[in-house]
């Protein structure tokens, strides 16, 4: 009895806990192994996070570096490295401990979505449905067990947008305090934040009337406004602020708007001067191709049919969102006499958010639609759908619509889970480096058959070999060259070609050459051993050179 007691009274708080370590479970389970194997990015994060912890520098001798790690020009953050590095302290070196604060932060997300939607809603149910339907989302399960930045930041975020949306209802100060700092934080995590944070402050005053009229709380938003505005100001300044930026926007010569610019003004002919000016000038280049970049984060074809450009997330024939999250945005959308009351200035303050969600993916024309750049809008996108669903109960005929909205999303999660864990691993086998690990165990294994090994240095080969030794010596940061190229690791010898075996046959009998699976076969050597991945067309050939008597 005391136990119905205690239920009863805290069953919206057990109730969330029992989501969150579903959502939990949903995004660690088996997650060493799947995905199936690292992606050049993940192994990075993991070498680099694990290597400036324990040596106290990174791999080009920069002591405790704050705001970024630079690849090659791209400055990659910082502080998911960190997490990863720690991580590996905990569980070990091995792929399960670099993608555990993704996962972890991933399942986090249930909190704030819970909040968010309680104060748009001001009814728990619907926000444990949000909060539910979130953690089984795929466009958020999947990058959730990828090492990915985009959803620690969105987690950390929206926490912070919360306690937001509390001071301005409440207008303590602590609640300011804390999200001040959960943005700030952000700005470690991933670069779209940065450009976020600034935004979600302006709607703020003109929603909350009463935030106007307190000095004090009134002066404090403005002061963190202002504060974060002179912040991203000074960051895109810097070439490690603007160096991503550069590499992948419209804005770069590669995306090809100037070009086509140019070539606009060309077929018009000589002379029409002001033509040109009007018709084809930057402005009107640029502000279309932003437009049809952002466009295309709410089309149904990125959000139902595909995973976007980013074909080391894909999973086979499946959306980012359950057929069934359409037919509920649809009904959403749909007024209906009687349904459920809703805050106008939350609505309003969410609606705001979600439009800003894409902004800085579409900035970018690489990889795009992207699904990891976009994860924030993955996140918001689930309330408006939860929505949908509790407007099932104000429909002719609800009890049949219900159960076959609620069978048909059973059917499409199961489908989801079973082409994610089974066919996942030979669809993404290319983008995700297969075969690499076995390569580097089975030169583990055999060291003692051979005196040096040549192989390719492409695809960060060299990071996943120290990583799977667990060799982080500091003796390494004086041999570090640009994009994390590396001569030579113990026994180890990276070279450029793919091919080594053209270049290098005056080696001894004793020199394993490993060449790409695509290498043609070359007089005078013979090959020992074939080394296979997911995908048994893609791999490495382990060569030796043969004896004069063979």
């Amino acid at each position: 009895m005391l136990h119905d007691k205690f239920f009863y009274k805290h069953k919206v708080w057990i109730l969330l806990g029992l989501i969150w370590l579903f959502a939990l479970f949903l995004r660690i389970y088996h997650l060493g192994s799947l995905p199936f194997n690292f992606m050049e990015d993940e192994v990075l994060v993991g070498y680099v996070g694990r290597f400036i912890l324990q040596n106290g520098v990174d791999l080009y001798g920069n002591h405790w570096p704050i705001w970024y790690f630079d690849k090659f020009g791209d400055y990659y953050i910082i502080g998911p490295m960190y997490l990863a590095g720690l991580s590996t302290f905990i569980f070990g070196v091995n792929e399960f401990a670099v993608r555990f604060p993704a996962a972890l932060f991933g399942s986090l997300v249930v909190f704030p979505v819970f909040s968010l939607s309680v104060l748009i809603f001001n009814k728990r149910t619907i926000a444990l449905t949000a909060a539910f339907l979130t953690a089984v989302t795929p466009w958020h399960l999947v990058i959730s067990r990828s090492s990915s930045e985009g959803v620690i930041g969105s987690t950390i975020f929206l926490s912070g947008i919360c306690l937001l949306l509390y001071f301005a209802k409440k207008l303590k100060l602590k609640y300011l305090i804390i999200s001040t700092i959960l943005f700030g934080v952000s700005y470690f995590i991933y670069h779209p934040f940065r450009a976020y944070v600034p935004l979600v402050f302006i709607p703020i005053p003109f929603l909350f009337p009463a935030l106007r009229k307190n000095k004090q709380a009134f002066f404090g938003i403005v002061g963190v406004f202002i504060a974060f505005v002179l912040l991203t100001g000074y960051i895109i300044t810097t070439p490690w602020g603007s160096g991503r930026l550069k590499q992948t926007s419209i804005f770069s010569p590669l995306s090809g708007v100037e070009r086509k610019i140019q070539e606009e003004i060309y077929a018009i002919g000589e002379g029409k001067v002001l033509q040109a000016r009007i018709f084809h000038n930057k402005l009107i280049g640029y502000s279309r191709e932003f437009t049809k970049q952002y466009i295309s984060y709410f089309s149904p074809d990125f959000l139902f049919t595909g995973f976007g450009a980013e074909s080391r997330y894909e999973v086979p024939e499946q959306g980012l969102l359950y057929y069934t999250y359409l037919i509920l945005l649809i009904i959403a959308v749909i007024p209906i006499k009687n349904q459920n009351n809703i805050h106008k200035k939350y609505i309003l303050y969410f609606l705001f958010l979600l439009l800003i969600s894409p902004v800085p993916a579409a900035f970018s024309y690489f990889g795009s639609p992207n699904i990891h750049r976009s994860s924030l809008l993955g996140i918001l996108i689930v309330i408006p759908i939860t929505y949908g669903f509790t407007k099932l109960q104000l429909l002719p005929y609800k009890k049949i619509i219900s159960a076959f909205i609620i069978a048909m999303f059973i059917v499409e999660l199961f489908y989801f889970w079973h082409q994610y864990s089974v066919q996942s691993d030979l669809h993404n086998s290319i983008r995700r480096n297969d075969a690499y690990r076995e390569l580097i165990d089975y030169l583990r294994i055999n060291e003692k058959s051979y005196s040096n090994a040549i192989m390719p240095s492409e695809g960060a080969l060299a990071i996943y070999y120290l990583f799977y030794n667990k060799d982080f010596s500091k003796s390494y940061v004086e041999k570090f060259k640009h994009d994390v190229r590396l001569n030579t690791a113990g026994k180890a010898q990276f070279v450029k070609s793919s091919c080594p075996t053209e270049s290098f046959a005056e080696r001894t009998e004793s020199t394993f050459f490993v060449e790409k699976y695509d290498c043609p076969d070359k007089i005078g050597f013979k090959q020992i051993h074939l080394i296979k991945g997911v995908n048994s067309l893609l791999g490495f050939k382990i060569l030796i050179k043969k004896s004069p008597a063979y």
